[in-house]
């Protein structure tokens, strides 16, 4: 017998505010939890703070903080094309990374056309690729050794979404 996936919460998500600082620099206590930095265990509040920037939002699980996440433009010539940066916590299941990733993609095509939306994960970070490939992100390439982790150089894996334009 094969254990259940569990379902799926019921997702929402809001601007960052101080109040959820103390539950989102808790995030940053986990060594995987890669949003927008390479080592998010080594980084100083002030620091944390500066990467949230404005356009991040909470992502909130049943009412709880799990993760955040951005969507941006992404470049000034492409008026449809999207940047997602997402990252739940550790504990988040697998099954709610991808049903986050859909939400967040359904809210943002009722506000945006989006002709293409791109996504971005550190070479050592397996469970972002992980999750890219069950996603069934279009692996565009690597650029190579952008950063050093683990004394070592490591690359940025590109993945994207594509849709034909509705005009």
């Amino acid at each position: 017998m094969t254990q259940a996936e569990p379902r799926p919460p019921s997702w929402s998500s809001r601007p960052y505010t101080e109040e959820d600082d103390d539950e989102v620099l808790a995030l940053f206590t986990e060594p995987d939890f890669h949003y927008r930095t390479d080592q998010p265990d080594t980084r100083p509040a002030w620091e944390i703070r500066r990467l949230i920037g404005d356009d991040t939002r909470v992502l909130l699980a049943d009412g709880r903080v799990t993760g955040l996440y951005a969507l941006s433009a992404e470049g000034a010539d492409h008026g449809c094309h999207y940047l997602l940066a997402l990252r739940l916590k550790g504990s988040a299941p697998d099954a709610w990374w991808l049903d986050a990733y859909r939400e967040i993609l359904r809210a943002a095509r009722w506000r945006h056309e989006i002709v293409r939306l791109s996504t971005r994960f550190g070479e050592y970070d397996a469970r972002g690729l992980e999750i890219a490939a069950r996603l069934g992100l279009v692996r565009e390439g690597t650029l190579t050794g952008v950063t050093a982790r683990d004394g070592q150089r490591h690359g940025l894996v590109f993945f994207s979404q594509i849709w034909t334009p509705a005009s």
